[in-house]
């Protein structure tokens, strides 16, 4: 689900204004760093974390009010958002399943109406877990059926990006890398317990295209200049599981 391409109303190599949802998470702290290469000029954007990373601050941005959302962003006036903020974890959804719709899917929305209306770019953070996981792959353009009420939120973001004209839904895979953001990964956890000989339950039946949370970044900021449009999906090169995985490490 890529639109023809076309050139890019963002100049390669342009420094941009451009405002990070979700700094304070583990992916959102390799993008800044990523960005801070770059050099754009980067407004960073957290829930409930203070502080910030290296020379960027955080700024405190309710994504679950629409009035602050919308200050926020009037505020900021970005050439280009990195929408990279969620409520992910499953058990979290299920809990709060209002508030989840309303940062998942909501702040979404007055994101990409924002970027519609001031012909701004915008990358998105999908999932794979959008889809059934019936199959081995997935391509851009199979329906989504998820099954998973995260994924569900996530999906139902999608359509909202798809139409603003620069908008682009990054399918991402699982994820995995050392912890820049303060607190470990799951994957930190899981190897912490073997380490000190708590056997752990790993799954062997399900597969997934894990990505490096560096490679993720990285591709994230170089889309954000690019002509893409549409969705593109993100993924590892290997299909492994989560106990592969873990042997791995």
């Amino acid at each position: 689900r890529i639109a023809p391409n076309r050139p890019s109303p963002f100049r390669e190599g342009e420094i941009m204004r451009v405002v990070l949802t979700g700094a304070s998470g583990q992916l959102g702290a390799y993008l800044l760093d990523r960005l801070a290469e770059e050099d754009h000029e980067v407004i960073a954007w957290s829930g409930s974390s203070t502080g910030g990373r290296g020379s960027i601050p955080f700024s405190t941005v309710d994504l679950a009010d629409p009035a602050a959302l919308q200050s926020a962003l009037e505020a900021a006036r970005p050439r280009a958002i990195l929408h990279a903020a969620a409520i992910s974890r499953a058990d979290v959804v299920l809990r709060e399943p209002d508030r989840a719709a309303r940062i998942n899917v909501e702040a979404t929305r007055i994101l990409a109406h924002w970027c519609a209306k001031h012909s701004a770019r915008l990358i998105y953070t999908s999932s794979d877990l959008v889809f059934s996981g019936s199959r081995p792959w997935w391509r851009e353009d199979d329906p989504t059926e998820p099954v998973m009420r995260y994924g569900v939120t996530k999906r139902g973001a999608e359509p909202f990006v798809t139409g603003c004209p620069e908008g682009l839904v990054v399918g991402l895979s699982l994820m995995y890398g050392s912890s820049r953001a303060g607190q470990p990964t799951c994957h930190d956890l899981i190897l912490e317990a073997l380490s000190r000989g708590r056997p752990q339950s790993l799954f062997t039946d399900e597969f997934r295209t894990p990505l490096p949370y560096a490679a993720a970044a990285d591709a994230l900021v170089r889309l954000l200049d690019s002509s893409f449009r549409g969705v593109v999906h993100l993924g590892g090169s290997e299909r492994l599981s989560r106990y592969q995985m873990t042997l791995r490490a």
